[in-house]
């Protein structure tokens, strides 16, 4: 079986002083195989490469393998290929040469290139072949979705970006996750490190785990920080991805075995694998408990990472090398129990796992699971999916396409809470450093991927068409569905409301924010008057609020009605930021329709009309 490896696990050579010594006896071609054993791609290819010149033709194919192995695990596909071409020319190629020359031609995405040699692999292992007919799959889907070209852009997070390796893990109140590697020589508040210790395998820095704060529209109050050094900082090796609760008072982290010594796991120049654990935190009056193991979910000899919670929190979702998975790396679960513990681990099952690896769950739906695969058909590398369902019964998992994915690898889809911004990490040409952040703002996000679903069609024939449920969140009641009904029919149900209520309803729905051309930024005056709308919403919790928001006339038609959706999410997300559930706000964008003035289409006008144009107002449904 072809197995596939992402740069995580930390393997480690036990060595005495003796051992030592005799290393620096050995030779390169020893270095190099004990290097490759250890999963130290970067070493290994360095010293494979050297005995390459050396030798030329003469050297033997298991160690060309071995070269083109570790560039294509440190992300040097082109160099991989030159490889494999020069390995599938010889007479004594293994028939693995064209499965793996058809991997890297994938990740550099030439499809056509790469369907011609995973034909010619042939193999009587079940599992290959399905890996095969997947990669086929694959390279036909991922021609026909470029041509088809990206529905939004992706933008590079320069400000986050590194030469090293990023990734955003989630979103808390304070602002994003991260886990990175290229931040340990910044002068943060928690110290620099001028020359922080590497990994082996890639030759870079240990990840450490950030929060990072940006207030829009205004850079300068930007920050980025380790997170609770004080908890994270006392452990070495990698720490993260981490995440938060939804109350952020409990921390699960991935962090590697610590200490020098190391379980034995086998003979030979491998003697002990450093491999990953989830840890956990409580905080109890303001302050973070000591991180320990979690009970239950750990194995020895395994490694357990990358936990991600349910929207709800009872159902802890973690990635697995463990006996009884499909492939190398599954996708498990474990419930809460009713004493507050974890109940037993298992596997999510076949419509998530394969026979290779996936990794990097996340949740930014109820009732939908986020992560990144090798063995479903994909653009190559790791793809990011999207799949309906929970614990083990799913439905068909979803590729994410273009821009989501590419022939790199594309890891971890965040969305941000208002449901139209969202964050992912790749590999892909063209990055600062090895894994990169990517954001990218869609006003469509949901009617574009949820399952193909027309953006305008309208399959309940007693839902206005032109009110949508806040991105993300389930219909319910006030976005124009019949709140009774009488005998099949619906009928309304009428409420008395008070004088003060009608008074504060009447009040909240003459309000309008504008905005600057071309702009979905809240203006100072508008935050002023939205913190006020919180705090009457929050006296009326059963009232649901219906945003409108409109454009003026200049742009094309499909411009501005996207444009005026922004304008909706924006004030969504600064209400639900000020605690408002976001499951009460709806949102109506008008584009250029309804201007409040005479300017339209052929029309001169002033720049103060434009303006009056460019607004949100309020609607409540209660």
């Amino acid at each position: 079986m072809i197995r596939h490896t992402r740069r995580m696990i930390i393997p480690l050579l036990l060595l005495s002083a003796a051992n030592v010594y005799g290393q620096e006896q050995k030779s390169v071609l020893q270095l190099a195989e004990a290097a490759y054993a250890r999963q130290e791609y970067a070493v290994a290819g360095a010293l494979y490469n050297r005995i390459a010149r050396q030798k030329g033709d003469r050297m033997k194919v298991e160690q060309l393998m071995k070269m083109a192995r570790s560039f294509q695990e440190i992300g040097y596909y082109r160099q991989a290929t030159d490889i494999y071409k020069e390995i599938t020319s010889r007479p004594d190629r293994p028939a693995a040469a064209y499965f793996a020359y058809g991997e890297a031609l994938r990740q550099l995405e030439q499809y056509d290139e790469a369907k011609a040699q995973y034909a010619l692999f042939t193999t009587g292992n079940a599992d290959s072949l399905q890996l095969k007919e997947m990669a086929l799959k694959g390279c036909d889907s991922a021609v026909v979705w470029t041509a088809k070209g990206a529905p939004v852009q992706l933008k590079p997070l320069k400000e986050l970006n590194t030469p090293g390796s990023e990734v955003v893990s989630g979103v808390v109140q304070k602002g994003l996750l991260l886990m990175s590697n290229g931040y340990r020589t910044m002068a943060l508040s928690s110290g620099s490190q001028a020359k922080p210790p590497k990994d082996k395998r890639t030759e870079e820095p240990y990840y450490k785990a950030y929060v990072y704060q940006q207030y829009a529209g205004d850079n300068s109050n930007a920050y980025l920080e380790e997170l609770v050094p004080g908890l994270l900082g006392k452990f070495d090796y990698n720490i993260g991805p981490v995440c938060l609760n939804n109350t952020e008072d409990t921390l699960y982290a991935t962090i590697n075995i610590q200490g020098k010594e190391v379980p034995y796991t086998g003979k030979g120049v491998v003697n002990g694998v450093r491999h990953l654990q989830l840890y956990q935190s409580v905080k109890k009056d303001g302050k973070w408990e000591p991180l320990v193991l979690l009970p239950g979910i750990n194995l020895e000899g395994y490694s357990s990472s990358h936990a991600v919670l349910n929207s709800t929190g009872d159902v802890l979702y973690f990635v697995s090398d463990r006996p009884g998975g499909l492939g190398q790396t599954d996708i498990w679960y474990s419930e809460k129990q009713a004493d507050g513990s974890w109940g037993a681990p298992v596997n999510c099952g076949s419509q998530v796992n394969t026979v290779a690896s996936e990794t990097f769950p996340t949740v930014n739906e109820e009732g939908i699971l986020y992560f990144s695969s090798r063995g479903h058909a994909g653009m190559g590398g790791y793809d990011i999916y999207r799949i309906r369902g929970a614990k083990a019964a799913w439905e068909a998992p979803q590729n994410m396409k273009l821009p989501f994915n590419s022939g790199a690898d594309d890891i971890g889809l965040i969305l941000k809470r208002n449901g139209y911004e969202g964050y992912l990490a790749s590999s892909r040409t063209g990055g600062l450093g090895r894994d990169d952040i990517y954001y990218f703002s869609d006003a469509h996000y949901f009617s574009r991927v949820d399952n193909g679903q027309n953006e305008n069609s309208n399959p309940n024939p007693n839902v206005n068409p032109n009110i949508h449920p806040n991105p993300g969140q389930p219909s319910a009641p006030g976005n124009g569905s019949p709140s009774g009904s009488d005998g099949g029919r619906p009928v309304p149900v009428v409420k008395h409301h008070t004088p003060e209520e009608e008074d504060d309803k009447k009040k909240l729905e003459e309000l309008k924010f504008l905005y600057d051309y071309n702009s979905t930024a809240l203006l100072t005056e508008s935050r002023r008057i939205l913190d006020q709308v919180a705090a009457v919403l929050k006296r009326y919790p059963e009232w649901k609020v219906v945003i409108t928001s409109f454009a003026d006339n200049r742009g094309s038609d499909q411009y501005n009605t996207d444009l005026s959706a922004l304008r909706c999410y924006a004030v969504i997300d600064y209400l639900a930021n000020k605690g408002i559930d976001p499951k009460r706000l709806y949102y109506s964008n008008k584009g250029e329709k309804d201007p409040v003035n005479g300017c339209k289409d052929g029309v001169p006008c002033k720049e103060e009309d434009y303006k009056q144009n460019r607004r949100s107002e309020l609607r409540i449904k209660w």
